[in-house]
């Protein structure tokens, strides 16, 4: 049930009242036109559908985003564990500071402000302890990590840049003032084409159409950020998080 009351909030209630009222005054007024409908639906239905399949692609890029950046850190954390020259406190030390890039990555996505200083810091820790125990890590070894560190990077700037750049905002307000007041031209034609005697209909589907907009609208709003773990279609951002407890579990 909570997924299919997901898509319903108070907009949902607003443009219902709209519709019902509209609809009252109409038949309250005798008032009605005929009008093809067929443009006003096209400037509404668009740029919603524009916008939820941007939503969309944007939640997809990042997933491949998360993916490789789990997947780098991951690497890299393997590049030091299975380097039996170094210590187990070196490797608690690489283990902490991986786990820090990720704490304060996974931190910004739920809300905190981004601080690229901070990452940008703990990743020069990671990049100076390879330096001082290069004697310690084979050449190949040293590039492998440098490259896995550098899509770690990659990563977190693209996927900080894709939550603080989402859908065009103008876009998104033209829609929704749209669908305010799409009522007001489309519920006089349906007094028009249906006539007085069957206000039922009239009133059921002034409901249908007021209702069908607002929940895309909802749908596009929802995936709008998919950070916040509120929405069904939010990324689960725990399955991308650093542990090494995980990784030496598995």
């Amino acid at each position: 049930m909570q997924k299919y009351l997901a898509i319903i909030n108070l907009k949902t209630g607003y443009v219902l009242i709209l519709c019902m009222v509209i609809t009252y005054l109409c038949f309250m007024f005798e008032f009605s036109f005929s009008l093809n409908v067929t443009l006003f639906s096209i400037a509404v239905i668009f740029p919603l559908v524009f916008t939820i399949r941007e939503a969309f692609r944007r939640r997809d890029s990042v997933i491949k985003l998360l993916s490789i950046f789990k997947s780098s850190l991951n690497a890299t954390f393997y590049c030091f564990v299975n380097n039996d020259k170094l210590s187990s406190e070196d490797k608690v030390f690489i283990s902490d500071k991986l786990e820090s890039i990720s704490m304060l990555f996974f931190n910004v996505l739920k809300g905190k402000a981004y601080d690229s200083e901070n990452v940008r810091l703990v990743l020069n820790e990671v990049f100076e302890f390879l330096e001082k125990n290069r004697s310690s890590i084979s050449k190949g070894t040293a590039l492998k990590i440098i490259r896995f560190l550098k899509d770690v990077h990659e990563s977190i700037e693209n996927t900080v840049g894709l939550k603080m750049h989402g859908t065009p905002v103008s876009l998104r307000a033209y829609c929704l003032v749209f669908i305010y007041v799409f009522p007001m031209i489309f519920i006089p034609t349906l007094v028009h084409d249906i006539g007085l005697d069957a206000q039922w209909i009239v009133y059921a589907l002034a409901a249908v159409h007021g209702f069908i907009l607002i929940s895309l609208y909802n749908v596009q709003e929802a995936m709008e950020n998919p950070f916040d773990q509120i929405g069904l279609d939010d990324i689960k951002l725990e399955e991308f998080h650093f542990a090494r407890e995980r990784l030496k579990a598995s």
